[in-house]
């Protein structure tokens, strides 16, 4: 069985652990770093991001970020509550064929 975990907040948070993935709903964005870290360096598959996050990482970690390569997957998971994604869709395409299955958001 595929390990999966996310990082994220408010409905983005709820969503995720409604399909049964380990979340952990973190609001400081340097304690979201060091906890990337933390799960980069677990045996995890797939690591699901919260986008917002995004903008708040350190230079250093984001080029943490671009340098990393093999597992864990790290995906960026937009926002909920923006009308215009299809944030099933975005992680469905991205997810499914790294790890063989759906995760089903709705």
């Amino acid at each position: 069985m595929s390990k999966i975990a996310a990082i994220a907040m408010d409905s983005t948070a709820l969503n995720l652990a409604l399909t049964g993935v380990r979340v952990e709903e973190i609001t400081d964005i340097r304690e979201v770093e060091n906890r990337c870290d933390k799960l980069m360096q677990d045996e995890l598959d797939v690591l699901i991001i919260d986008e917002r996050y995004r903008e708040g990482f350190s230079e250093r970690f984001t080029d943490r970020l671009k340098n990393h390569e093999g597992e864990p997957l790290l995906v960026f998971c937009p926002h909920f509550d923006d009308e215009d994604s299809d944030v099933d869709a975005y992680l469905s395409s991205v997810i499914k064929p790294a790890v063989g299955f759906e995760i089903r958001l709705g």
